[in-house]
């Protein structure tokens, strides 16, 4: 999980004071490496904020969980949650993490197109930028998720005994 090909990176966002609405968190931390990931042939699927934005993690789906978590995961899952609730409750809480994880499972979660990527790694507002481009390596992208679909198989995975 990292990038943002299509859409606008969540650094900007985050409220920390740096000035960038191009990277997403995961890439702008450390965007030399990233690119050695791209470009060492190996082939890539990568799930960036352009998939995951589909499939923010709601007060709707925070109540689900919390009307059904019968399992000692799903329990887990519920008081982390519980945790960042204001954070749910503010917009910006995604499922990140859970979602490319989901899609290594279940492929069909997601729709891809082949994007040709490269990160910038000069330092300032565009550091850690996803950017399609000439020349740069061809990588497996999720450009959307099917956001109900992953809820329930959430729903369903954690509360499977």
């Amino acid at each position: 999980m990292g990038g943002a090909v299509n859409v606008p990176g969540n650094v900007g966002a985050s409220g920390v004071g740096i000035n960038n609405n191009t990277a997403e968190w995961n890439i702008y931390v450390d965007p030399y490496a990233t690119n050695i990931v791209l470009q060492s042939s190996a082939p890539i699927t990568l799930i960036p904020l352009d998939a995951t934005n589909h499939v923010p993690l709601t007060a709707k789906f925070y109540n689900r969980l919390e009307s059904n978590h019968i399992s000692p995961e799903a329990t887990f899952v519920y008081d982390v949650l519980t945790k960042r609730k204001a954070f749910i409750d503010s917009g910006g809480y995604y499922f990140w993490d859970p979602l490319a994880a989901a899609i290594l499972t279940d492929e069909s979660l997601a729709t891809f197109q082949n994007e040709n990527l490269c990160v910038v790694e000069t330092e300032g507002p565009e550091s850690g930028w996803t950017k399609s481009g000439n020349g740069c390596p061809e990588v497996r992208v999720a450009i959307s998720a099917d956001g109900g679909r992953f809820e329930q198989i959430f729903l369903d995975t954690l509360n499977t005994p």
